[in-house]
């Protein structure tokens, strides 16, 4: 390979990842708390005493886990506009990353639920807590404090799911990269620099879940 022809080809591959980038982690904030919330609904229903809300919720996780993430937002972005909902790319992208990823949080949570001690739960009732108070007090606390690196690894799958995002025009890492190679014929090059990237970025959110791991360790032991 020509050194110049690698140099300009890094400079320009580099130039457009820093462009894109923000775009990465904007999708990935955006769509992380959303598909938490819905997690955290449906782990809460899915251990619900009642059999029939405990369908609908396996229905939901089982969709949403079985379909490819492609064919989902495929779906959602020509799918709305046929029942006259029409938006843009960023929040089709968020709605599918939301929807596809809360159903793998539901089963992350109702696993933390299942898993606690039931003899907390026991005391509360004795002190007189209602479901909502031990709910809302004892159980979620302890929950997300336990499955704080299962969480934060399921960000790091939003992160790499937002390189399929480029399919309904917005222009994220992946797409620009494509861009470049078009431009300077020169693939290896560029999907090197955007692997290190999502490398980089990744390995960043792994020393923070290990970080909040360590705390959450520290919090439930007691010190």
């Amino acid at each position: 390979m020509n050194p110049a022809a690698i140099l300009s080809t890094s400079s320009d591959a580099i130039g457009l990842i820093l462009t894109g980038l923000p775009i990465v982690l904007y999708l990935t904030v955006a769509a992380f708390f959303p598909a938490l919330f819905l997690g955290i609904i449906g782990g809460v229903l899915a251990t619900s005493p009642f059999r029939p809300v405990r369908f609908l919720v396996s229905i939901y996780v089982y969709i949403f886990r079985s379909m490819p993430f492609l064919m989902f937002i495929f779906l959602v972005y020509y799918g709305l506009p046929a029942f006259n909902i029409n938006i843009g790319p960023v929040v089709t992208a968020v709605i599918a990353l939301s929807l596809s990823h809360g159903a793998y949080m539901t089963e992350i949570i109702r696993g933390g639920l299942l898993g606690l001690d039931k003899g907390q739960s026991e005391a509360a009732v004795a002190l007189g807590f209602n479901a909502l108070q031990r709910l809302r007090d004892i159980t979620l606390p302890q929950t997300l404090m336990a499955i704080i690196p299962s969480l934060l690894g399921q960000a790091i799958l939003i992160v790499k799911d937002t390189s399929l995002v480029s399919v309904v025009g917005i222009s994220e890492i992946t797409k620009l990269g494509r861009e470049v190679v078009i431009r300077t014929n020169q693939p290896f090059i560029v999907f090197t620099l955007l692997a290190l990237t999502y490398f980089v970025v990744c390995f960043v959110l792994e020393l923070i879940a290990r970080g909040l791991e360590a705390k959450a360790r520290r919090v439930l032991a007691g010190r």
